[in-house]
């Protein structure tokens, strides 16, 4: 089965590896709007699980989460700089 590929990915040519951080899980993704989606989905999954610890018995999986919380939204962030021009507002990451 062969995949379509949308005309905006054409326009927003970005590269995975020039947004994501080399110790960081990079994603293979053919447009802007679906890195967007992953990212969102991602940091959304790791609140869940932060929600889920206790300080006094998960310190150290709560300082990791939320570390890995700031990098994800590091990365999201550059995801909308570079997805810019193709929409009127911009969103904001909580």
């Amino acid at each position: 089965m062969r995949q379509q590929h949308s005309s905006t990915s054409k326009f927003n040519p970005v590269s995975p590896k020039d947004l994501v951080p080399g110790s960081f899980q990079m994603i293979m993704a053919d447009s802007v709007e679906v890195m967007e989606y992953y990212y969102r989905g991602k940091i959304q999954e790791l609140e869940q699980s932060l929600a889920q610890l206790n300080i006094l018995e998960h310190s150290r999986e709560i300082a990791s989460l939320c570390r890995d919380i700031v990098r994800t939204k590091e990365v999201l962030q550059k995801i909308i700089i570079k997805k810019g021009g193709s929409q009127s507002t911009q969103p904001s990451i909580k």
